[in-house]
């Protein structure tokens, strides 16, 4: 039921309005109407204006029956003459019998009554010379009457001004408020989606500029998050196409390697072998996740990750192993705690290959090859800590990174509720991986 009124709230307010205003102009109409009849009884109470205009009523009458030589039969030009005569009646009386009157609604029978009626009046008797007999004429005059018409003419007209401007006043507001959202809604179009609409009242109209504003921010909304995909999808695609580059060259390290025979032992063969099928199939894998996102519809839901457990220490070596292989040129100096207590780590694999290619691929390209590489691997409390060091060296003033791989890097170890952290003081570069870790090694794991 209140929904139901609620959806009628406009209409009940403009019929209260035309109500309102139709009470107001038929009161307005009838103080004009008792005001001008007033006046004008004062006025014809004073005047002698009746009696003026019935006295030039009677002259052009006689004339009339002189000029036509009318005789007292001749009705029809009688009856002629007073209907050019608006506001008069006309009785004749012969032998004291009424023989003509033109009110038709009047029986002959009462002719004495008629003039028991007239002759005490201010009605003038007057005989006339007709051509066939004289005869008595009464002229009975309404003249008053066209000032009462005149008056309700003008109290109509006037009242209906007062419901037009009453009607108008009590819904000015509605329609300024209209008018306020036509501008808004051009403003809107105008590309402005940032314009908040503006809500007044508790009707349709307040409804309708609530709908029109939802929408708005739905709009926006919907911007901003199709721009926010756009870029996320963009940055991932980015993301994964650099991270192609690294796993590609550390397998060209490996056939390079391979093919001019720099093995030493047939197992450092099959371990190079081994390491470039890894890499192929690491290749693969980023290749198709490249081709995913460039196909999927929408890149708003976040990437799932599976994540395995491993034993977490032989991990990190089999993992940094695999990069020093192609890092000739460079010192590596690897540092573990001490009695390091055995722990595992609940991660995606390939994931954090990215990760470790980003990091030894930028060490290739930054670090100086007169100092070495310092990176320390340590335990405190639940987490894991990868520490990486180098010196940096000169370049030229055009940086060739876009720093694209680390923030890649960051969101993969943030998958992982860890942290990556990376500073820069004066020459130095340092970089920061942890890890949560869990000391209770279950029964299976994977190395």
């Amino acid at each position: 039921m209140n929904r139901l009124l609620i959806g009628k709230k406009l209409k009940i307010k403009l019929v209260l309005a035309v109500v309102i205003s139709l009470v107001i102009s038929i009161s307005a109409l009838v103080i004009l109407q008792v005001v001008g009849e007033t006046v004008l009884d004062s006025y014809l109470s004073k005047s002698t204006f009746v009696e003026n205009r019935q006295q030039d009523a009677l002259d052009r009458f006689e004339a009339f029956v002189d000029n036509q030589n009318v005789s007292t039969r001749d009705h029809e030009q009688l009856s002629a003459w007073i209907r050019h005569e608006r506001y008069l009646n006309l009785y004749i009386f012969a032998k004291d019998k009424l023989i003509f009157s033109s009110n038709t609604e009047i029986d002959p029978a009462i002719n004495e009554e008629l003039l028991t009626q007239f002759v005490p009046s201010k009605i003038p008797i007057t005989t006339i010379h007709f051509a066939d007999q004289d005869a008595q004429i009464y002229l009975v005059s309404f003249y008053e009457y066209q000032y009462y018409n005149l008056i309700l003419i003008i109290g109509v007209f006037i009242a209906a001004i007062v419901f037009i401007v009453s009607f108008l006043l009590m819904i000015n507001k509605k329609t300024s408020y209209i008018g306020v959202l036509e501008q808004e809604i051009k403003i809107l179009e105008g590309g402005n989606l940032d314009y908040s609409i503006t809500i007044s009242g508790k009707d349709e109209l307040s409804s309708l500029a609530q709908s029109i504003d939802e929408m708005r921010k739905s709009f926006v909304e919907r911007l901003g998050s199709e721009e926010r995909v756009r870029m996320a999808n963009r940055e991932l695609i980015t993301a994964i196409s650099h991270d192609l580059r690294t796993p590609l060259t550390i397998l060209l390290g490996y056939m390079d390697i391979i093919e001019l025979n720099k093995y030493k032992t047939h197992e450092d063969l099959l371990q190079y072998i081994h390491n470039s099928r890894e890499k192929a199939y690491q290749i693969k894998v980023l290749s198709d996740k490249l081709f995913e996102y460039f196909t999927v519809s929408s890149a708003a839901e976040e990437e799932e990750v599976e994540f395995e457990m491993y034993e977490g220490r032989a991990l990190i070596d089999q993992l940094i192993d695999e990069q020093l292989v192609v890092l000739d040129d460079i010192d590596v100096q690897v540092q573990t705690d001490a009695h390091q207590e055995e722990f595992l780590l609940e991660i995606n694999l390939v994931a954090m290959r990215r990760v470790m290619d980003n990091i030894f691929s930028n060490i290739r390209k930054y670090a100086d090859p007169g100092h070495p590489v310092h990176i320390q691997i340590s335990l405190k409390q639940q987490w894991v800590i990868l520490a990486v060091e180098n010196k940096i060296k000169r370049v030229g003033k055009k940086k060739d990174s876009n720093e694209i791989g680390l923030v890649s890097c960051q969101k993969m170890i943030q998958q992982h509720n860890g942290t990556l952290t990376v500073s820069q003081e004066k020459d130095i570069f340092s970089l920061q991986i942890t890890l949560p870790v869990i000391f209770n090694k279950p029964t299976q794991t994977h190395i």
